[in-house]
């Protein structure tokens, strides 16, 4: 497994820029694309009255700027850091007007709880599928489940930066939100010992603290491997 940076930043890099320019809509660009006044105000009418522009409708086009930044947010912000990365240059790198920005996002914290969300609903979905595996052995269950979140973090750095680094800290809000996550997972750990105590593999008692603990050290290992000169094998 590659542990660079760069191997996410290639991808969404060129993802990036694979958007056409369509919405550097100033006054200023419309006169290096050699649009005329009349041209501007069309596009403009068009876009409030939700009538395609360049065969896309305006949900569309929403969709693909949010995309962007999504994109531009997961790489700027585990590359540059949250706290050095300025709306402005989210924007430009991204091909979206502040304007068009403060459509989707309040802010650029909310921008990267979008980003958060977006990594975590990938783990999710990770651990889910690992966990369809039909075996009747606990403990292969077990490693398929937490190798499919390890990997899900570690696969692309970047994604293990967002939540382990860069949103620590960031606001109250958006601390609960992480707390919210932390018992989430342990709940699919929970769950998970729950249905061998049903099988009588394992003593019934109150498994949640354990499990609690359990997500909570594992947290603690992948944001180790995170702050790493030499980080291990994820294996």
């Amino acid at each position: 497994m590659r542990r660079s940076d760069k191997q996410g930043s290639l991808i969404d890099s060129a993802a990036v820029e694979s958007f056409c320019v369509e919405d550097r809509v100033n006054a200023r660009h419309g006169k290096r694309c050699g649009l005329s006044a009349g041209s501007r105000e069309s596009r403009g009418a068009a876009a409030k009255k939700g009538r395609p522009y360049r065969g896309k409708q305006e949900d569309e086009r929403k969709k693909e700027r949010r995309d962007r930044l999504l994109a531009t947010g997961l790489e700027l912000f585990a590359t540059r850091g949250y706290t050095r990365t300025p709306i402005e240059y989210i924007c430009e790198v991204s091909h979206v007007t502040t304007r068009h920005f403060y459509q989707l996002f309040k802010s650029k914290e909310e921008l990267l709880r979008a980003v958060l969300e977006m990594v975590i609903e990938g783990s999710r979905s990770a651990v889910a599928e690992a966990l369809m595996v039909e075996t009747e052995d606990p403990v292969e269950r077990a490693k398929a489940g937490l190798s499919a979140f390890v990997h899900s973090y570690l696969d692309d750095p970047r994604r293990a930066r967002i939540v382990l680094v860069e949103t620590v800290g960031v606001s109250q809000e958006m601390e609960r939100y992480r707390r919210e996550i932390m018992h989430e997972f342990a709940g699919v750990i929970e769950a998970e010992v729950n249905e061998l105590m049903r099988k009588g593999l394992v003593a019934e008692r109150d498994r949640s603290m354990g499990s609690l603990a359990m997500a909570g050290a594992v947290d603690v290992l992948l944001e180790d491997w995170v702050y790493a000169d030499n980080p291990p094998p994820v294996e």
